[in-house]
């Protein structure tokens, strides 16, 4: 039997716990799953992640793979050949992603750009001029979350991030 992904393993125990309700958890699944299923088997995936540093990809740029970011301030003026995934982060977008981008609880400061695939908000504020978006566009952004997610950020997040010596 193998072992559960650990973005369902954290839906699954927020579930367990009633800090989301069931159709809440059914739409954050889907939207994994989705975004699995967007990639074919033969693509070979590069995956970068980023843990409370700052990650600037300037105009100009490109990035090939798929970029991950919890708690960093991130700058978008390049091209992303990948999936953009981001969780309590500060961020200005004004490049180009040719896949997905998912955003949590994060800060968006959007100077145009393109996304080549959908676009997933949940509990994000943000001002500008968004993205022309190829794909959906879906926004869950409600107190229940927010406040979810102001507790995630701020008892778990940033204490487990304090005690990690990050090296590079």
């Amino acid at each position: 039997m193998g072992e559960i992904p650990s973005d369902i393993r954290a839906i699954l125990e927020a579930l367990a716990r009633k800090d989301i309700s069931i159709e809440e958890a059914e739409q954050l699944i889907l939207s994994i799953k989705q975004k699995e299923s967007y990639h074919s088997p033969k693509e070979k995936k590069y995956e970068k992640s980023v843990l409370g540093k700052e990650f600037v990809l300037h105009k100009g740029e490109e990035y090939t793979g798929n970029l991950e970011a919890v708690n960093s301030k991130i700058v978008i003026e390049g091209t992303i050949n990948g999936d953009l995934e981001i969780a309590f982060c500060d961020v200005s977008f004004s490049g180009e992603v040719k896949g997905n981008v998912q955003l949590v609880g994060s800060t968006i400061k959007w100077n145009g750009g393109t996304i080549g695939g959908n676009l997933e908000l949940v509990g994000c504020t943000y001002s500008g001029e968004r993205p022309k978006v190829t794909g959906k566009v879906e926004e869950i952004n409600n107190f229940f979350i927010n406040g979810i997610l102001g507790t995630v950020k701020y008892l778990v997040v940033k204490p487990f991030l304090s005690g990690i010596k990050i090296e590079e």
